[in-house]
């Protein structure tokens, strides 16, 4: 009510001044949602699970295997979508935000372990939309967004599946449906609502760029198929809902090639060791037979790795290839 009586009051005032007052009135309006999120956010010890910064140090370590980065939200996100998830929370990974912290051996494959999923916090429509404000507003990789543009006549028409699965193998680690696709990566069927079709152009194209710790590989993509995948994936949600979003490039050319490094014993046995955990285990399974979560929806089957007469018929070159 304060705030209508302000208004009428403001009609009154010569066009220069009111101009001047409406801007100082919402501005100030957006500065209490702000600090009203915040307060939440701080209440509900966000921080504790998201990162908010970006800045490594102590309070950071760990995050990443509990909850997605939130420092570029509002490059990722869609604010709308934001304010019903924080509402009505639904697991986005299916396997958990770190598919190791919930898997366990099952008989014909690994399976996914739901009773250890953690329970986020349900908030209030007002709470709600005051966070999803404070995190829309965490636009640290703008550069990235601005680089990016969707095409929506670039699309795959019929074949949009088989470029997602046969073509680049992308359901071996995404659901497309409810029970349909891999289980490690986030599911995609409501992609086009929770992502800004920019972000999803950038992060296809360098997943590094976004997450150095993402077991998503950077794809061979011409700028054509990239468009063709992104939209494909935003009809899965049956349309897109237009935000901001980013791009760029790194990480080691895939075709192969170049000098293999070179670690000691110990290292190269540790490393080893972590790095296939990390990376190989959602399709390769804990025993490496083949058998990990993702094995039942893979186009191509998983290598059983166990082979060792297989194994030890393929040179290092060839490994470090294929890896």
């Amino acid at each position: 009510m304060k705030y209508l009586t302000r208004l009428y009051q403001l009609l009154a005032q010569p066009l220069s001044v009111a101009c001047t007052a409406f801007a100082l009135l919402f501005s100030t309006s957006a500065f209490a949602d702000s600090a009203a999120g915040l307060k939440v956010m701080d209440k509900k010890a966000c921080a504790s699970c998201h990162d908010m910064t970006g800045k490594p140090g102590p309070e950071t370590v760990g995050l990443w295997r509990k909850g997605p980065a939130l420092y570029f939200a509002g490059n990722k996100y869609n604010q709308s979508w934001l304010k019903e998830w924080l509402q009505n929370p639904k697991q986005v990974r299916p396997s958990g935000m770190f598919y190791l912290d919930h898997v366990e051996s099952g008989k014909r494959r690994d399976m996914i372990r739901t009773t250890s999923f953690p329970e986020h916090v349900r908030l209030s429509a007002v709470e709600a939309g005051h966070v999803a404000s404070v995190l829309s507003a965490k636009r640290t990789k703008t550069a990235l967004i601005r680089a990016e543009k969707l095409d929506p006549s670039i699309t795959a028409g019929s074949a949009g599946e088989l470029l997602f699965d046969k073509g680049n193998g992308c359901m071996a680690c995404h659901r497309i449906a409810p029970d349909f696709g891999g289980l490690s990566g986030p599911e995609l069927h409501t992609a086009g609502k929770r992502l800004t079709p920019e972000y999803m152009l950038s992060f296809t194209r360098d997943p590094n760029s976004w997450n150095h710790k993402t077991y998503m590989p950077k794809r061979d993509l011409t700028e054509e198929e990239l468009q063709k995948l992104v939209n494909y994936i935003i009809s899965l949600s049956g349309g897109v809902e237009v935000v901001a979003s980013q791009s760029e490039e790194s990480v080691a050319d895939q075709s192969g090639g170049g000098e293999i490094p070179v670690f000691s014993e110990e290292e190269g046995i540790e490393s080893a060791a972590k790095n296939y955990r990390l990376y190989c285990m959602q399709c390769h399974g804990i025993s490496g037979h083949g058998s990990g979560i993702n094995s039942r929806d893979m186009a191509v089957p998983a290598r059983n790795h166990s082979n060792g007469k297989y194994m030890q018929a393929r040179s290092d070159a060839e490994l470090f290839k294929v890896i």
